[in-house]
This record gives structure tokens, C-alpha cells and sequence, in this order.
């Protein structure tokens, strides 16, 4: 497990991380979301130990996690969201270079080279000139790269930029497939893919943890009308489940068919009398966008 716990950064008079704590498990998708200048970059440059932090400590598995990554160089890897190679130099040319930072014996490079292209789908395009990939291919190369060392924890940082709808399919899936064997931090804007890849996210915003959660994909947003909208009404209701108020309705996040069927048998003895009732999505745009409905999952 990863435990971050308490990290704090300030960049001169802006604090950049505010007492940061959070536990990641050794496998799987940990998704980080923040608008621009959340504290995202600066949370993963620390861990990938680029920039140091000001206070706070980090643990791997028990271990001081720097300790960790200074005996281990294949701990931890990033794939940046910009282009990182060298556009004059072919594939084949960059995949060589960026293998020797490694310091790996002959037989180990080339195990990680062929597993690190094998994974991107790259052989064929080994004599082509980076400069002239397609976007989708570069994104495939930026994450080849990042393979290299066969990391325990690979950090993507918008790994799907900029591309077309075939080549982010694959590379979701290139994602999904390495998750089983480490854990990925993935950061993305695109909300649909932290829906389907992430096992657990976290919203950060003003360097702080608003909310962290496993993404069951199971919970829905039960909207209620209430034919009597008053508020000793609303209050029956919260005493079964949390309700927010939404333009003359009532929402809560942590409702499914069973807990549905519950509530209608709780609110008939209390002949309360609804207009409408519906069991929607709740979808990862949902809770970034309201962090309070969190408690569904």
C-alpha cells in the first residue's frame, strides 16, 4: 500500500498541498481529479520524487517510501501528458536511449523492451521518425516509455490527450490490462474515462482532498417530487436517507433498486404522496462536479 499521509507544499506564499493524506492500494486504478492548479502535478511530482515536499511523510508497504525508490528504480514511472522524447530520432532510436537509464543487464532491456512494445502495439512502426507519428501513436510511444522499467506504480498524467476515438480505446484497454499487476494513478479531464477505468478516485481542489471513494458503478441518483414539498415532509425523508434539494426536488446519491423499494415502503406508512420518482446514473461527472453525494459509494 501507498500511504501519503499529511503532505503539504507551498510554493512561496501559495500552498500548493494542504496536509494531504491518502492510502493507495499496491494494484488497480487510482483515478486523481482537480481542476487546473488543483495540486495534481504537484502531488505527483513529489511522488515521483521530481519536487520535495515541505512537510508530511510517505510510506510503501511499511517502508519510507523514498528509501523505497532509491533502492528500486522500477518503483515508480510517469508518462507525462507532454510529447517526452526526442521528435528527430526514430522509435526504435528513442525506445534504445530511454532503455539505457535503466542500468539493466542486456537479457532484463530487452524483456522490458519487448514488453513495453508489445503492450503498445509498436513493433511496425520501429524505422518511423517520431516527428512524423500520427497523435495516437506518439501518445502510444509516450507510454511505452513509461513501461521501460516495469513499474510497481505507474503515474499517466492525461495519457489520452489529443487523440482519435479508435487509439484512446486502446490504450483504456492497454490501461486496464497493466492495472492488474500495479497500481496506476491516472489523472484525466475526461470523466467518462475515469467511469470506466478507475477503482477508486479522489477530487482534490485548493491542494486539498475534498473526497475519496471506491467507484462501485452500482449506485444511482434517486430524484424525488413530492406532491407536498414542506419541510416536515423533507425531514420524514432524511430520516431514511440523506436528501439535497434540487430545483423543487429532492436527490440523494446513495440509492439502488433495493433501497428504492425500502423507501416506498417506509414513506406509504407515512402517506407521504409523491408527483415523479427516478433511479438515474450516478456517473464520476456527477460526483466531481458535487463531492457531497460521495457517500453512495
Amino acid at each position: 500500500m501507498l500511504q501519503i499521509k499529511n503532505i503539504g507544499k507551498n510554493y512561496n506564499s501559495l500552498k500548493a498541498l494542504k496536509s494531504v493524506s491518502l492510502n493507495l492500494p499496491n494494484s488497480g486504478i487510482f483515478a486523481l481529479l482537480g481542476v487546473n492548479g488543483a495540486g495534481k502535478t504537484t502531488l505527483i511530482s513529489i511522488l515521483c520524487g521530481i519536487v520535495k515536499a515541505d512537510s508530511g511523510e510517505i510510506f510503501y508497504n511499511e517502508t519510507p517510501y523514498f528509501d523505497a525508490l532509491e533502492k528500486d528504480h522500477s518503483l515508480c514511472s510517469l508518462t507525462p501528458q507532454e510529447f517526452a522524447f526526442y521528435p528527430s530520432l526514430s522509435v526504435e532510436e528513442n525506445i534504445n536511449f530511454f532503455s539505457q537509464i535503466n542500468a539493466l543487464d542486456t537479457k532484463k532491456r530487452k524483456e522490458m523492451i519487448d514488453f513495453a512494445l508489445n503492450i503498445c502495439a509498436l513493433e511496425e512502426y520501429m524505422q518511423k521518425r517520431t516527428a512524423n507519428l500520427s497523435g495516437g501513436l506518439k501518445r502510444r510511444l509516450n507510454l511505452a516509455i513509461g513501461l521501460l522499467n516495469n513499474p510497481k506504480i505507474l503515474f499517466l498524467d492525461e495519457p489520452t490527450v489529443g487523440i482519435d476515438p479508435k487509439t484512446r480505446e486502446f490504450i483504456l484497454n492497454s490501461i486496464k490490462e497493466l492495472a492488474k499487476e500495479r497500481l496506476i494513478v491516472y489523472t484525466s479531464h475526461y470523466m467518462h474515462e475515469v467511469d470506466f477505468l478507475a477503482d477508486e478516485i479522489a477530487v482534490i481542489n485548493d491542494g486539498e482532498i475534498l473526497t475519496s471513494f471506491k467507484n462501485s458503478r452500482q449506485s444511482r441518483v434517486l430524484t424525488l417530487e413530492l406532491q407536498e414539498h414542506n419541510a416536515a415532509n423533507i425531514k420524514i425523508l432524511n430520516e431514511f436517507m440523506p436528501f439535497t434539494e434540487c430545483g423543487g426536488c429532492l436527490q440523494s446519491g446513495a440509492a439502488n433498486e433495493e433501497s428504492l423499494s425500502k423507501l416506498l415502503e417506509f414513506t406509504k406508512k407515512r402517506n407521504l404522496i409523491f408527483k415523479s420518482i427516478s433511479l438515474s446514473p450516478l456517473s464520476v461527472q456527477t460526483l466531481f462536479l458535487n463531492p457531497s453525494n460521495d457517500e453512495a459509494l
